[in-house]
């Protein structure tokens, strides 16, 4: 498989466009391992991302293992244990097949607090990450003039009705907190969480809409959970592009390219390993 494409500045982008920051280059992973094979799959993949990726990043947006597997502590530090053979600074969001969907959610979710909260501290960084008060998990840092945001924004069961409004109520806070923040020093943010929105993230996606409308500048949403390629612009708001990545087992880690100051903002490339033809 072999794809790449281009989102060309559109007129209310191009004072973002115009901006001097550097090009930025992140990798972005999800929905694996999800098999015995596909342990062997992201060992490999991990191992030619050391060798050949031009990353500065790798996020992985949840989902680390099958929902039809028990919700065992060594799965969490298998993986870990994967992830941290990355030469790159490496981020986690949660995903609902180790979490919420497990038949003990509050065990699950020790175990990937244990495992992977603050799983970035395994590297050195050169930029300072800010985690919510209420919601740990979530992250937030700018590098190169791009915001960078990742959530507890999972699909699945909800087994905690209350949790689980407090949970959205968070992440809408926390995007609207940074936006505001960052929003004269960055000319573009990148949005990154395990679910695809749908009518069980309504109250979330509601107030994050006003936020995005307000921040107006680029903002690339990018989710697991489907686990085929969906390239959706604009998405929702005039200023807002969705990307569901493939899952692992059928596709190495996505390689994204935001280039300020040029026609080509965005550029995405799924099958990094591959060379040119």
């Amino acid at each position: 498989m072999k794809s790449r494409v281009v989102l060309f500045c559109f007129s209310f982008l191009i004072l973002a466009c115009s901006t001097k920051n550097d090009s930025i280059i992140f990798s972005v992973m999800g929905d694996v391992p999800r098999s015995d094979e596909e342990d062997i799959l992201i060992q490999e993949q991990i191992k030619l991302h050391n060798e050949m990726s031009q990353s500065e990043f790798m996020f992985h947006v949840g989902d680390i293992k099958s929902g039809k597997t028990p919700c065992e502590e060594e799965v969490y530090s298998k993986v870990a244990g994967y992830l941290i053979r990355l030469n790159i600074p490496t981020f986690i969001v949660p995903g609902d097949n180790e979490w919420n969907d497990c038949t003990d959610p509050d065990s699950a979710w020790g175990f990937w607090v244990k495992y992977f909260m603050e799983f970035e501290n395994n590297w050195k960084l050169e930029t300072k990450i800010y985690r919510q008060n209420e919601t740990k998990e979530n992250f937030a840092f700018t590098s190169k003039g791009v915001l960078f945001i990742g959530l507890n924004l999972v699909g699945g069961v909800i087994h905690d009705s209350t949790e689980w409004k407090e949970r959205h109520i968070n992440n809408a806070e926390w995007i609207e907190t940074q936006f505001k923040k960052n929003r004269k020093d960055v000319w573009a943010a990148v949005i990154l969480a395990q679910a695809n929105p749908d009518e069980k993230h309504v109250d979330f996606m509601t107030k994050f809409l006003i936020s995005a409308e307000q921040f107006t500048k680029p903002i690339i949403f990018i989710h697991g959970d489907g686990h085929k390629w969906i390239y959706e612009e604009p998405w929702l708001k005039p200023n807002i592009i969705r990307i569901q990545v493939d899952k692992g087992g059928i596709a190495p880690p996505l390689k994204l390219t935001m280039n300020p100051g040029s026609e080509n903002i965005i550029s995405y490339d799924r099958d990094q390993f591959t060379e040119n033809d």
